[in-house]
C-alpha cells in the first residue's frame, strides 16, 4: 500500500496518507502514555506526562508535513499524462520522476515531472501561476550550495513543450555523476 518512492507517480498522495496515519498513531500513543501516568499516580505531575509531551514534538513535525502534503497532492501528475511521458522516454536511459513539490521560505514549487540529462534539469510546472524564474533560481541556488556546478535548469509550463524536449534526448545518452547528483538533489528538495 505504501510502496511509492519519491519520483514515482502517485507518491504525493500515498505519502500524505502515510504521514497522516503515522501522526495519528503517535498522537494516540502519547495520549495513552499520559493516561497511564495519570491513572497510576492520580495526578499529571509525573514522568509519564513529560514523556508524553516530548512525544508530541515529532507529531507536530509530522502534522506540518501532512498539511503541506494535503496542499501538494492536488498537483499530483495525472496518470494518463504520466503514462504518455513514460512512453516517450521508452528505452532512453534518462533520470526522470514525477510528483515533486519543492518548498522554500517564500513559496512552494509544484513540479509534475522532471528529468535530467546532459547536465540539464528540465521540469514541468504543475501550476500555471507559478513563478518559473523563482523556481529556477531556487534550484540553481541549491545546486551551487551543494557544489553541483554547470547544470542548466529549465522550467516548462506545458506538456507539449516538455514532450518535445523528451523527444530531443538522444537514445544513446549516458548519464554522468553530475546528472545523478542533480536528480538526487531535486528528490531531496521535494516533500
Amino acid at each position: 500500500m505504501f510502496s511509492k518512492h519519491k519520483g514515482e507517480i502517485g507518491y504525493l498522495k500515498k505519502q500524505t496518507v502515510r504521514i497522516g496515519l503515522l501522526a495519528l498513531l503517535l498522537l494516540v500513543l502519547c495520549a495513552a502514555i499520559f493516561m497511564t501516568g495519570y491513572i497510576m499516580h492520580g495526578t499529571a505531575k509525573n514522568i509519564f506526562t513529560i514523556i508524553a509531551v516530548l512525544g508530541t514534538l515529532p507529531v507536530a513535525k509530522l502534522l506540518v508535513s501532512f498539511i503541506l502534503g494535503i496542499k501538494a497532492e492536488k498537483y499530483s501528475f495525472n496518470r494518463d499524462d504520466a503514462a504518455f511521458v513514460k512512453e516517450l522516454f521508452g528505452e532512453k536511459y534518462v533520470l526522470y520522476g514525477f510528483d515533486f513539490y519543492l518548498t522554500s521560505y517564500k513559496t512552494n514549487f509544484p513540479l509534475s515531472s522532471c528529468f535530467v540529462f546532459d547536465e540539464t534539469i528540465i521540469a514541468l510546472s504543475a501550476d500555471k501561476d507559478m513563478d518559473m524564474k523563482e523556481c529556477k533560481d531556487h534550484i540553481e541556488k541549491y545546486l551551487a550550495n551543494n557544489s553541483i556546478n554547470g547544470i542548466k535548469v529549465y522550467i516548462l509550463d506545458s506538456l507539449e513543450k516538455y514532450s518535445d524536449r523528451i523527444r530531443s534526448v538522444k537514445d544513446d545518452y549516458s548519464k554522468t555523476d553530475k546528472d545523478l547528483a542533480a536528480f538526487n538533489l531535486i528528490k531531496n528538495l521535494s516533500l
